[in-house]
């Protein structure tokens, strides 16, 4: 059966064999943007303003700043700059907002309305070798994360506005200086009862380099192991297996000397398993060139708030992705609102992110 018709399917007639990150739909049917959305707009506020009452009752801290810190638009992989000598506790809050809800891995959960994506990071440093020693391992520490999706356009199993929430929990250490190893487990639950919790281990290795004065390439290596329930459309819950992903990718950084500006350029390609994706026909997406990402970021430190209440800044930025996986298209298909393959995708997003 054809993707597009088994969407509609899905949204008409009797109990079909969907999911998105491993969702068996509920009562029969999905009610996803594309498929049976309510377009009631505006967002949970109550939940928003607990949420971030929260944030600042805690000083909880999160999301990055630069590419190099914020790789994703998920809590992976995400780590602040070392803290401070004297310091073991350091954090971020990042405050998004964007025109799509799409994953790292080019899943795209919600095209319509408006995407407020809060993010949170706390690290604690457990070890941080003396400054006046050459040693080879720098420090140790445990990151703690936490991420939610809030939309304009209600949607789900139980149709809601706050769309998701990610927890993340992991040990992190530095070595040699420009060396950073991050091994965290990651969960992605919905709010709104769409699919079973996930949970994920996704370990990467990044160079942060100092090889020019004001610019820095920071290149890493990424892979992602599902360890329980998919992360991707399953079309074909039978058929439906565990796999994996690997990423190469670079954060390029340039960090003006003159001006409150820094310019990013993030880009990375995605090598999946065979069966990471799934096709309509619940045989594997299959391997190779997955998908191409490339951002352009630019960040303005808000330097003439001080730093008693945290580091501010603003960021604006556009991310186009080309999606080159049949699996991952044919799972496009029934959770987007588009009829068509969409291979290319832009994505406009911008924020505050304040550093602790």
């Amino acid at each position: 059966m054809h993707v597009r018709e088994l969407a509609i399917r899905a949204k008409c007639l009797a109990p079909v064999s969907l999911t998105t990150r491993g969702m068996i739909i509920k009562n029969g049917f999905y009610k996803s943007v594309g498929i049976c959305p309510e377009t009631r707009p505006g967002l949970c506020w109550i939940g928003l303003v607990v949420l971030l009452a929260g944030f600042a009752g805690t000083s909880t801290a999160v999301a990055g700043l630069t590419a190099a810190d914020l790789p994703t638009n998920e809590v992976t992989g995400m780590a602040p700059p070392a803290a401070a000598s004297g310091d073991y506790v350091s954090g971020m809050v990042n405050l998004e907002f964007s025109n799509y809800h799409l994953t790292p891995r080019g899943i795209n959960l919600q095209d319509k309305g408006l995407i407020f994506q809060p993010t949170a990071r706390l690290d604690w440093t457990l070890y941080r070798a003396r400054q006046t020693t050459n040693a080879v391992l720098d420090s140790v520490g445990l990151g703690t994360g936490l991420f939610n999706d809030f939309d304009t356009v209600r949607s789900g199993a139980n149709p809601g506005s706050w769309n998701e929430i990610d927890f993340i929990l992991g040990p992190n250490a530095t070595f040699y200086r420009d060396w950073k190893f991050e091994s965290p487990f990651i969960s992605f639950k919905s709010e709104t009862g769409s699919y079973p919790t996930c949970w994920a281990w996704n370990p990467r290795l990044t160079c942060h380099d100092h090889w020019l004065r004001d610019f820095s390439v920071n290149p890493y290596v990424e892979f992602f192991d599902e360890l329980q329930n998919k992360v991707t459309v399953v079309l074909v819950p039978a058929q439906s297996r565990s796999s994996y992903y690997g990423v190469l990718g670079m954060d390029p950084t340039y960090a003006s000397e003159k001006l409150p500006l820094i310019l990013e350029l993030p880009t990375y390609i995605l090598i999946p398993g065979a069966d990471f994706y799934q096709r309509a026909n619940g045989s594997g997406g299959g391997t190779g060139l997955g998908l191409f990402s490339t951002s352009l970021r630019a960040t303005v430190p808000l330097k003439f708030l001080g730093t008693s209440g945290g580091k501010w800044s603003l960021y604006a930025g556009v991310q186009y992705d080309y999606l080159n996986n049949p699996g991952l298209l044919d799972g496009n298909l029934v959770v987007a609102s588009t009829p068509d393959r969409q291979r290319d995708l832009v994505v406009f997003h911008g924020g505050i992110t304040v550093r602790f």
